[in-house]
């Protein structure tokens, strides 16, 4: 059961970091005057940190302890499988909408936003599970 709760939030967090640099890319168009990694990347951390924190508080205010994480440790397993998890969904689906395989550099680009920013979704959804555990 421990592999299947970091098989799952670690493709979550994965997906919700494609998602949200989608998001952040939409709110670019939107906003077309401004320089697109400007607004783009900010957009995608902040919107990745607080649908993964959701998720997981969620999770605990629903008090669903078979696929909660336990302590810090699976966390921190969450975060590195998320790592491997970004090109498995991200080939497929850019082959799918645009015909082609991406290049690695799309892949290394989509690294370097998920490192820091699930570092911060995963620190940020663990400080909020441990000050509501420690309460209790």
């Amino acid at each position: 059961m421990k592999i299947f709760r970091l098989v799952l939030h670690s493709f979550i967090l994965a997906a919700v970091n494609i998602i949200s640099v989608m998001f952040g890319f939409g709110i670019h168009r939107f906003l077309k005057q401004y320089n697109q990694l400007a607004v783009q990347v900010p957009t995608a951390v902040i919107f990745s940190i607080i649908v993964f924190t959701a998720w997981i508080v969620i999770i605990k205010y629903k008090n669903i302890s078979k696929i909660f994480p336990e302590g810090w440790l699976q966390f921190l397993l969450i975060f590195l499988w998320s790592i491997i998890w970004l090109p498995i969904i991200f080939l497929p689906l850019h082959y799918i909408t645009q015909g082609y395989l991406t290049y690695f550099g799309n892949i290394y680009w989509n690294w370097l936003f998920q490192v820091p920013a699930n570092m911060a979704a995963v620190y940020f959804a663990y400080l909020i599970i441990g000050s509501k555990s420690k309460k209790k």
